[in-house]
C-alpha cells in the first residue's frame, strides 16, 4: 500500500452493499485530524479530529467510473493545526471513508500567514455510480465538473434547484450585493439599489420645487388640466397686443378721460366728441362775437373777401395807393406838363379866391403849386 491512501470504512462498505438499486447515499462533510496513527477500515471516527466542514464537490471521476472524487476547503480564518488524516461523513454522521494525508500545517493569520487549504480525496468503489449524491453546499466546478450524465435522481433534484449561468430564472427571494450609488455596469441591481436610484432621481427632478408644485397632480392642476396647455397659451398670446406700437383689431375700448385732460392718455370717441362740442360752442361764441352787429352784407368771410376785391395783399395795395396821395396840409404836389405864368407861382387851391402873390408865405390849409 502507498504511504498516503484512502479507504472506505467497514461502515461505508456495509451501506454500499445494502443500497437498493437506483437509490443514493448522501455524503455531506469532510473532517481533518492531526493524528499520526495509520487509518484502518474499522474506524468510526478520526483519531484526533480538528475541523469539519461541508463538502464542495462529490463527483464520479470521468476517466475512471470506479473512482469517486470528493473535495472540501478549509477557509482562511480556520487553522492552527496539522492535517494528517481525513474522513468523509454521510448525512447520518457515519464515517464513510478515511485517508492518510501528507502532513500539512494550516496556519492562522495571527501566525503571520493566511491561506485557504483545498483538499481532494479520491475513493475507489465498485458501485460509484450509486454514490453520486447531493451535498450541502452544492458547489459545482464548471471547469472540472461538466459530466452530468452520472447524476442520480436525488442528485438531479438538487441540480435542478440551481440556476443556469445563461439567462437564469430565479425563484423565492434572490439576493445579491447592492452596487454603489451611481454604478453603471452589468452588475445585478438589487431593490435597494433601485430604491436609492429612484429616490435620487425624484430628488433631482423635484429640485427646489415648492411643496405645492412638487407632484404631477399639482402641476396638472396648475395647468388647468389642459394637456394642450402650450398651444392654448400660444393662441391666447396671439390675441394680445404688443406694448410697443400695438395694432388693434375689432373695436378697441379704453376709459374715457375727464374733460380737459391734456396728457398721453388714450382719447376715446366719447372724449373727442365732448371736446369737439366744447370747441364748436367756443367757435360759435367767437363767431357771434366776431360778427357782432356787422351788416348782413359783410358778416361772412366771403362777403369780406369780396369787399376787398379778393386781394390777398389788400393792405399793401392800399398803403401803396396812399403813398401816391398828398396830404391836405403841408405836402408839395408836382403837376406834370403845367405852364406857369411869371406872375403867379403859388396858389391857394383850397379857397382859390385869394392869391397870396409871389414871395408870400403859405398858411394852414394852403398848398404850394409847382409847375414844370
Amino acid at each position: 500500500m502507498s504511504e498516503f491512501f484512502s479507504i472506505i470504512t467497514n461502515t461505508g462498505l456495509q451501506k454500499l452493499a445494502a443500497l437498493p438499486t437506483g437509490e443514493t447515499l448522501t455524503l455531506t462533510h469532510m473532517a481533518f485530524g492531526n493524528s499520526t496513527l495509520e487509518p484502518t477500515a474499522d474506524m468510526t471516527s478520526l483519531h484526533s479530529e480538528q475541523y469539519r466542514c461541508e463538502l464542495t464537490k462529490v463527483q464520479v471521476d470521468k476517466t475512471n467510473k470506479n473512482n469517486l472524487v470528493t473535495e472540501a476547503t478549509i477557509e482562511a480564518d480556520v487553522g492552527g493545526f496539522w492535517v494528517r488524516e481525513i474522513g468523509i461523513y454521510d448525512e447520518f454522521g457515519d464515517l464513510f471513508a478515511i485517508g492518510k494525508y501528507p502532513a500539512t500545517y494550516k496556519p492562522l493569520d495571527s501566525e503571520g500567514t493566511v491561506k485557504e487549504l483545498g483538499v481532494r480525496m479520491i475513493l475507489r468503489v465498485s458501485n460509484a455510480d450509486s454514490v453520486i449524491v447531493t451535498y450541502f453546499r452544492g458547489i459545482i466546478d464548471g471547469a472540472a465538473n461538466t459530466d452530468l450524465d452520472n447524476l442520480t435522481f436525488a442528485g438531479q433534484q438538487k441540480f435542478d434547484e440551481k440556476a443556469d449561468l445563461e439567462s437564469p430564472s430565479f425563484t423565492g427571494t434572490p439576493t445579491a450585493p447592492t452596487a454603489n450609488k451611481g454604478t453603471e455596469s452589468t452588475q445585478v441591481a438589487t431593490t435597494e439599489f433601485v430604491a436609492t436610484a429612484v429616490a435620487a432621481a425624484i430628488e433631482a427632478l423635484m429640485g427646489a420645487a415648492p411643496d405645492a408644485l412638487n407632484t404631477l397632480q399639482e402641476l396638472a392642476t396648475a395647468l388647468g388640466n389642459d394637456e394642450n396647455f402650450a398651444t392654448t397659451i400660444t393662441n391666447e398670446i396671439a390675441k394680445k397686443a404688443n406694448i410697443a406700437s400695438p395694432t388693434f383689431t375689432g373695436t378697441p375700448k379704453a376709459p374715457t378721460a375727464a374733460a380737459g385732460t391734456n396728457t398721453t392718455q388714450i382719447a376715446t370717441t366719447a372724449f373727442v366728441t365732448a371736446a369737439v362740442a366744447v370747441v364748436s360752442n367756443a367757435i360759435t361764441t367767437a363767431v357771434n362775437n366776431l360778427v357782432g352787429s356787422a351788416p348782413d352784407g359783410l358778416n361772412t368771410l366771403q362777403e369780406l373777401a369780396t369787399a376787398i376785391g379778393n386781394d390777398t395783399a389788400f393792405a399793401t395795395t392800399i398803403n401803396t395807393s396812399l403813398g401816391n396821395k398828398a396830404n391836405k396840409t403841408g405836402d408839395t404836389i408836382t403837376v406834370a406838363n403845367a405852364s406857369p405864368t411869371s406872375a403867379y407861382t403859388v396858389r391857394n387851391i383850397k379857397a382859390q379866391t385869394t392869391d397870396p402873390g409871389a414871395g408870400s408865405s403859405l398858411t394852414t390849409g394852403q398848398i404850394l403849386l409847382v409847375y414844370e
